[in-house]
Order: C-alpha cells, then sequence, then structure tokens
C-alpha cells in the first residue's frame, strides 16, 4: 500500500526584490560608510596638504636665509683674511659694523617675514576649521 505524503510545498514565487535586498543592505550599508568615512577624512586630507604646502614655503624660506647668512659670513670672512696692515684693519672694522647693522636689518626683514607666513598659515587653518564645521552641521 502505497502512502500519499505531501511536503509543503516552497514558495519560490518571492518578489525577487525581496530575495535579493539581504544581499544588498550591506553593500549599500558599506557605500553609506564609504561615503562618512570619506566625508569624515575630507578635512583632514585637505589639513594635510594644507600643512604641506606651509612646511615647504617654511623650508624654503629657512633655506634663503640661511643662504644668505652663510653669504654675509663667508664675505666677512675673506675681508678679515684680507687684513695686512693697520688701514687694511680700520677698514674692515668700518665695514665690520655696516655689515653687523645690515646683519640686523636682515634679522628684522626675516622675523617679520617669518611672522606673516605663520599668520598666513593660522589664518588658511582657521578657515579650514571653520569650513570643516559648518559642513558637519
Amino acid at each position: 500500500m502505497q502512502q500519499n505524503i505531501r511536503y509543503p510545498r516552497a514558495n519560490f514565487a518571492m518578489n525577487r526584490t525581496d530575495f535579493f535586498n539581504p544581499l544588498w543592505r550591506p553593500r549599500m550599508m558599506n557605500e553609506d560608510l564609504s561615503k562618512q568615512y570619506q566625508s569624515f577624512l575630507q578635512p583632514v586630507v585637505k589639513a594635510n596638504k594644507l600643512s604641506a604646502a606651509n612646511l615647504e614655503a617654511l623650508v624654503n624660506f629657512q633655506m634663503s636665509a640661511l643662504q644668505s647668512y652663510i653669504d654675509l659670513a663667508i664675505t666677512r670672512m675673506k675681508a678679515a683674511a684680507d687684513i695686512n696692515d693697520p688701514d687694511s684693519l680700520q677698514s674692515f672694522l668700518t665695514s665690520q659694523s655696516e655689515a653687523i647693522g645690515s646683519l640686523q636689518q636682515k634679522f628684522m626683514d626675516d622675523s617679520k617675514a617669518l611672522a606673516a607666513l605663520t599668520s598666513r598659515f593660522k589664518s588658511e587653518f582657521d578657515k579650514l576649521v571653520q569650513e570643516s564645521l559648518s559642513f558637519k552641521k
């Protein structure tokens, strides 16, 4: 005698979007997290680029200042090496006082340029922070 057993039939007539929806959720969440991550990192990347540009400007300024100080020192050493009599000593001492005056002026000019460089960096960084804060709201 044969029994007629009925098994429940699987419902394959599901809507395709319902079937694939669980598979798409992680991808969409991943894309959302990626967008959030990029929007979070965008100000950091801008700050790094700003810091790199300002570091480059600072290094260029320092290298140029160092070169001018080295040139002045070498010139003064050569002038000192040329002393061979009292008249040349007198002329060296006179030129030395003039060199000290020009060195003092160079120090003042360099310190003003450095202050301008740092204030520009500060204002650019403050602007970046304000943009970042307004972007987050």
